[in-house]
């Protein structure tokens, strides 16, 4: 039977990417009217719309909204825009899709560019009821031939073919738990339900592989 896995920290977030970069920040500036409006279902204020500095790259936020009390945030930028949302669950991802989708249209219509490449990417720190990290990952230690005896703890990053990426290893907070990083990219025009839909089914076969089942 899998064991439980409580999750204790969770993140999630959206990079979109743009086809062609814009490299002048005054039409970000000017695209910030049709997102705020965008929003606006989410109950967004003018006090939640932050002007950034210090912006180095085009992908460097020059203009982060903040939604749900700050639990959401929308980043614009001049090489495209990004989501990011901390202590979410799957019950969330029918508004986490529509906040982006609502976003991205917004920001296709103002600047008439269109998102080209996304990152989606899910962080999550689980704290393992009735077993040690240890006893969860050592196994997969057989095919190295390390001896299991000598063998704390086993962490592996596993790459996919379309720049994927599996990642385990201890978590940096506290080293009894598993720290878990997930990540799904996808080229030309998408739509988000598929997406996220793939990188759910990528969280099941991780759980699945490590014998856990996500609370």
């Amino acid at each position: 039977m899998p064991v439980k896995a409580i999750t204790k920290f969770s993140s999630f977030e959206y990079i979109g990417a743009y086809a062609d970069p814009l490299f002048e920040p005054i039409r970000v500036y000017a695209a910030v009217d049709a997102v705020y409006r965008a929003l606006k279902p989410w109950n967004v204020l003018t006090q939640d719309v932050k002007y950034k500095g210090g912006v180095n790259t085009p992908f460097d936020p020059i203009i982060s909204i903040e939604l749900a009390k700050t639990q959401y945030t929308v980043n614009l930028g001049m090489g495209g825009f990004a989501f990011k949302g901390n202590a979410v669950d799957w019950s969330q991802a029918p508004v986490i899709i529509e906040i982006i989708k609502s976003t991205a249209n917004a920001l296709e219509g103002a600047l008439k560019t269109v998102t080209a490449e996304h990152s989606l990417t899910i962080i999550l720190q689980l704290a393992i009821e009735g077993k040690s990290t240890r006893e969860i990952t050592v196994p997969f230690a057989a095919p190295m031939g390390y001896p299991a005896k000598e063998t704390d703890f086993f962490g592996f990053m596993l790459h996919t073919i379309n720049d994927g990426l599996f990642y385990v290893d201890k978590s940096a907070a506290d080293p009894n738990d598993l720290f878990v990083r997930i990540v799904k990219k996808f080229k030309g025009k998408q739509e988000m339900e598929p997406m996220s839909k793939d990188i759910y089914d990528a969280e099941l076969w991780l759980a699945k592989t490590l014998g856990i089942e996500i609370e």
